[in-house]
């Protein structure tokens, strides 16, 4: 019975894994044909699916940097008085692929689950409300960071095993 049970958890392990790769690289090819070049400020970036996924493509010589931006942008949604800010930073990932994207880039992939409804994802609004004197330096950094633009991908479950 046990070894039943464990095999029926593996292929479930297996299924949800090749469900994600399968939406990966479905958005990595939607984003090298859909990018900007550049992440831009956006009066807001928000999600419609249960759950979402953003693909940032950046220069392999600026991962540091993005990442060092992350970190301030986790510390900001963490810190936050507002419950969605907080809200937020439970349900938001940030993976590094291991293969390396289009042109050399650094395929860098957010996964939310589940999105706040309504929230604002917009990275220059969240890093405002916490660091009104930094912002404009950690925005540039942001953005100087992108090697080929951000794609934004809406996710809603279909089959949960």
């Amino acid at each position: 019975m046990r070894s039943f049970k464990n095999k029926r958890l593996s292929h479930r392990y297996v299924v949800m894994g090749c469900a994600l790769l399968t939406t990966l690289v479905m958005g990595v090819v939607l984003g090298m044909g859909l990018t900007t070049s550049k992440a831009e400020a956006q009066a807001t970036r928000s999600f419609s699916g249960s759950a979402g996924m953003m693909l940032n493509y950046i220069n392999a010589d600026a991962t540091g940097d993005f990442e060092a931006v992350m970190s301030r942008l986790g510390e900001a949604l963490r810190n936050s008085d507002d419950a969605d800010r907080r809200q937020q930073a439970d349900g938001w990932k940030v993976f590094r692929a291991a293969e390396p994207g289009p042109g050399g880039s650094v395929l860098y992939v957010w996964f939310m689950d589940p999105t706040v409804s309504g929230a604002d994802y917009a990275v220059s609004a969240i890093l405002n409300e916490a660091f009104p004197e930094e912002v404009q330096e950690l925005y540039e950094t942001y953005n100087g960071s992108f090697a080929g633009g951000q794609s934004l991908v809406n996710l809603d479950l279909v089959v949960d095993f």
